[in-house]
């Protein structure tokens, strides 16, 4: 408020805030960077007895989550690779990912050959800016919990 006019006034710490707003980033430290979204109620229900999600699945879950790109776009890593980081073996790191995928906290993204690359499904979880994780989750599915006992490698 400015005391001489009594005049409500906005403080402004940007010199054009519409542009520099997207540049924030959260600050907190020592690990300060991107930030996910991830539904509470979904997580709850990911870890409680019963999900049909073994441990192993929700590490991948949880690695997707930290260790994809902004936005909707595919973690281009193969199992070998997600196997060194998170532990296990591509075959394990294989059937969780299709689990994760028949569940729809997955999606898949786009096929090379024979290495399918799965994004983290925008309404298990997102990393970007709410407007455009608004246009994100148009065309996603919902995520299912318990796991489905069929799955299908074709779902999407």
């Amino acid at each position: 408020m400015n005391e001489a006019t009594g005049e409500v006034v906005q403080m402004t710490f940007f010199e054009d805030e519409t542009l520099q707003r997207a540049k924030v980033r959260y600050d907190w430290n020592p690990f300060p960077g991107r930030h996910v979204n991830i539904p509470k109620e979904l997580g709850a229900k990911l870890y409680a007895k019963g999900s049909g999600y073994t441990q192993k699945d929700r590490d991948i879950f949880l690695f997707y989550c930290v260790a994809s790109p902004d936005g909707a776009e595919p973690l281009r890593l193969t199992y070998k690779e997600i196997a060194s980081m998170v532990g296990g073996r591509p075959d394990t790191i294989s059937k969780s990912l299709g689990k994760l995928h028949a569940g729809g906290l997955l999606l898949k993204a786009e096929t090379i050959g024979k290495v399918i690359f799965y994004r983290l499904n925008p309404r298990a979880g997102y990393d970007g800016p709410a407007a455009k994780q608004v246009e994100a989750v148009k065309d996603a599915r919902l995520p299912v919990i318990p796991v489905p006992t069929a799955t299908t490698k074709e779902a999407s």
